[in-house]
């Protein structure tokens, strides 16, 4: 790594690891350009003011070329490095996609040398290659990382996939994650676990692609730090917390599903088919990957006992 890196949705869950783990590197790169949609907001001013290296870029993956132009004028130094993340909320699906092509294609055209892209398992290493899934935004990801794929094809541009699973940092207290729980509840089958991954460890990895990219290369890397049943889940959080985070009623986790085709089409996907990362071999390649208890301790917002 000897140049700028771009962080995409730097403020976001992912964005934000990435770049602390970035900065934790025996070698941090130069510089890191972390776009977001306004550079006066609370979260990209804590986020600048946590290291002289950030750079806030002020753009949105509407304009990809505008994005790199401004990107430009904060560095004397070429773009070596895409992080790339987009966020399927409150944006058109096919939006997604387009704004995901869109940074390959200018992060070929400006030379960058390494493009990590982060995306979604989809039932293992190899299936994931040939399973878009029917969930509306696993689909345009697997798209993105076939265009990635084919388009780097003879350049001198190398890449590295992440495939996380669910954030355990979508986890929080209240009547959210027990709706979510109450769903999984009724539609997994009964001793079937769910596979969760720490945002701080998805910053991990990306590190490390940028770190060591001839290792990286051409990678596709299902992320996970532990699987779970519902009731396995629960008594997480009782060791960690004192209290249970258990399902509310199922009514409401039913009621999830009828209010959003999209989360309907991911929980329906979580019961029949699933996500498939290895979780021993990701450990292998960071042997401080989380389990849920050790998120829950370290970096969750319930209260610990």
């Amino acid at each position: 790594m000897s140049g700028p890196i771009l962080v995409t949705t730097a403020t976001g869950k992912q964005g934000s690891a990435a770049i602390r783990a970035l900065l934790k590197l025996p070698s941090p790169p130069s510089t890191i350009l972390a776009v977001t949609r306004s550079a006066a907001s609370a979260g990209a001013q804590k986020l600048a003011s946590s290291s002289p290296t950030i750079k806030l870029v002020e753009g949105t993956l509407k304009n990809v070329p505008a994005l790199f132009d401004a990107a430009a004028r904060l560095t004397d130094r070429p773009i070596w490095g895409v992080y790339s993340i987009q966020l399927p909320q409150g944006m058109d699906i096919a939006d997604e996609e387009i704004q995901g092509k869109s940074l390959i294609d200018e992060a070929l055209a400006r030379g960058a040398k390494h493009f990590v892209y982060s995306s979604v398992d989809r039932g293992g290493t190899d299936k994931s290659w040939s399973n878009p899934t029917d969930i509306p935004h696993f689909r345009t990801k697997h798209n993105i990382e076939l265009y990635l794929r084919e388009k780097a094809k003879g350049s001198a541009m190398t890449w590295t996939i992440l495939r996380p699973v669910a954030f355990m940092d979508n986890l929080a207290p209240g009547m959210q994650s027990r709706v979510f729980l109450a769903s999984l509840n009724s539609t997994l089958k009964p001793g079937q676990p769910l596979q969760w991954i720490a945002c701080r460890d998805i910053g991990v990895f990306a590190a490390k692609a940028f770190e060591n990219p001839s290792e990286y290369d051409g990678k596709a890397i299902g992320l996970a730090g532990d699987e779970l049943t519902v009731d396995q889940t629960s008594e997480a959080f009782k060791d960690v917390t004192g209290e249970a985070l258990t399902p509310t009623w199922s009514i409401l986790g039913s009621a999830l599903k009828l209010v959003s085709a999209e989360l309907r089409a991911m929980i329906n996907w979580f019961g029949s088919e699933g996500y498939g990362a290895d979780i021993e071999a990701v450990r292998k390649m960071h042997p401080a990957l989380m389990d849920l208890r050790t998120w829950i301790a370290e970096d969750s917002k319930f209260e610990k006992k």
